[in-house]
């Protein structure tokens, strides 16, 4: 984990899928929020967040070199133009950006590989790791990711 040089260190994780999220970590207390529905919705959450504090470290999950047949020109290009959105108000907030390969966070994780599941029961197993991890927090579909990714961080199996 990245060591806690001061009480007010952040720690954000982010799937910038369009059905990804935002989570974070601050004072103890780890929040996660549904991607926003607009750039601006999303810049402003990244603004309020540094608002909270001065020492910020984001892991930003990156979109896939090789998307296949199964995934839509459109998915990845919104995935894409968010991973940009963010980078991009990460840098200028002047937040230590890390970009992560998804099968880097996922080995962090005593769940397999994908393999020949499917997507859906796929993305139910990294949601049931994430319910074991963080059962205090409503877990869904479109956070699972982003509260793995944030567990890899805060145990320093990603960087």
């Amino acid at each position: 984990m990245p060591d806690d040089p001061s009480p007010s260190f952040m720690l954000i994780a982010v799937d910038p899928g369009v059905n990804g999220a935002i989570v974070w970590k601050h004072k103890g207390v780890v929040t996660a929020v549904r991607m926003p529905p607009t750039d601006f919705a999303v810049v402003e959450l990244l603004a309020d967040l540094s608002a909270k504090s001065p020492l910020i470290e984001i892991f930003i999950e990156l979109p896939p070199l090789y998307t296949g047949r199964n995934i839509p020109g459109s998915a990845i290009a919104k995935l894409y133009g968010n991973y940009a959105l963010i980078y991009g108000a990460a840098v200028a907030l002047k937040f230590k950006v890390r970009p992560v390969r998804p099968p880097e966070w996922q080995k962090a994780h005593p769940v397999g590989k994908k393999g020949d599941l499917t997507t859906t029961a796929w993305k139910n197993k990294l949601k049931a790791r994430a319910c074991e991890l963080f059962p205090d927090l409503p877990v869904t579909l479109c956070t699972s990711d982003a509260l793995l990714l944030l567990d890899a961080a805060m145990r320093g199996a990603v960087n």
